[in-house]
């Protein structure tokens, strides 16, 4: 009862942050106009602000919100390491060298072009990692530390494209590389919401077993789990979820870093009730930086990665602070 009642005040949460990002912008619109839009109630409309822009942004957030947060948690378990994430394996350096290469090498390529390009180069980044990782015996500590040299390379390319030509070449990749919802519409969510309900579906199907491996993978293995099969798989979902988002949004650092602690704090216990608490928080976390940086300085637009980066330092440094302290005891 508990679980249930935790998981549906997150859900009104959600909710109410989904209202509140139609609402917010440059033209603000009240509560009751948005009502008899999304429901052609009598009354005051704003159906072209809803719906071709608004609502679609705010669709697009909550589904790769909740996909980057369920894509941290099963990599922080996968790890074993409370301060991994999908920024662990390459994955978001990875796409933005694509990117980049991308405008480079073909300047003329549409803006439609830059997700198609950012999937794949952050699948190839997380391909690299985890294949070396697992070349021999596997280690979280050197996956771990795989990823942070791929991410470094990566993000070494990016600066020195970034240095080396001209900065109106590269105004579209650098608002995407910010991490922004601007300009997003039906297109884009239509594009990547079958994907990512099916491979959030996939890992959450799989969470009871993220929960054997964690025991060690002896103990796994002598309770007849397949880990190095499991693992690889959960794994290449976990970075097929964050690539796709990425794809679409750009760089959100730390959103799969914040959820899934949230959610222990919150629910805790297994990760069949962990998963989808932080995909909820995941939702209303990117929601809320979207609609905020959209209402702090109207039309001025504040790209969601700022926000999210804003509140994400901090509670890094406090999670260190917290680590520091268990080790201690």
């Amino acid at each position: 009862m508990r679980d249930i009642l935790i998981l549906c005040a997150l859900t009104a949460t959600v909710v109410l942050i989904a209202i509140w990002s139609l609402s917010a912008g440059a033209v603000p619109i009240p509560w009751h106009i948005i009502g008899n839009t999304l429901f052609d109630l009598e009354g005051p409309k704003q159906e072209f602000i809803v719906f071709q822009s608004r609502l679609p942004r705010t669709l697009l957030a909550l589904l790769t919100g909740g996909a980057l947060a369920l894509s941290g948690v099963t990599v922080q378990a996968l790890l074993r390491n409370p301060l991994a994430s999908p920024k662990i394996i390459g994955i978001n350096s990875g796409a933005a060298l694509a990117v980049c290469l991308l405008v480079l090498v073909l300047p003329g390529a549409g803006l439609k072009w830059l997700p198609v390009a950012a999937l794949g180069g952050g699948l190839l980044a997380a391909a690299i990692v985890t294949g070396s990782a697992d070349f021999g015996r596997f280690s979280s500590g050197r996956l771990a530390l795989i990823g942070i040299a791929v991410g470094f390379l990566c993000d070494a390319g990016v600066d020195f494209i970034l240095a080396t030509s001209a900065d109106a070449q590269f105004s579209a990749p650098l608002i995407w590389l910010t991490g922004s919802l601007w300009a997003r519409g039906w297109t884009h969510v239509q594009l990547v919401w079958p994907w990512l309900v099916i491979l959030a579906s996939l890992i959450l199907v799989l969470s009871f077993r993220v929960d054997l491996i964690q025991l060690g993978d002896s103990t796994a293995t002598s309770l007849g789990v397949a880990v190095r099969p499991l693992r690889l798989i959960l794994m290449g979902l976990a970075a097929a979820l964050a690539a796709i988002s990425v794809s679409v949004v750009g760089v959100l650092g730390f959103v799969g870093l914040m959820a899934p602690h949230m959610a222990r704090s919150i629910i805790g216990g297994a990760h069949s009730r962990i998963m989808p608490c932080a995909v909820l928080i995941g939702m209303g976390l990117v929601t809320l930086a979207d609609a905020t940086g959209r209402a702090i300085a109207p039309p001025i637009e504040v790209s969601a990665g700022i926000v999210t980066a804003l509140f994400g330092a901090p509670f890094f440094v406090f999670i260190m602070i917290q680590s520091g302290k268990r080790s201690r005891v």
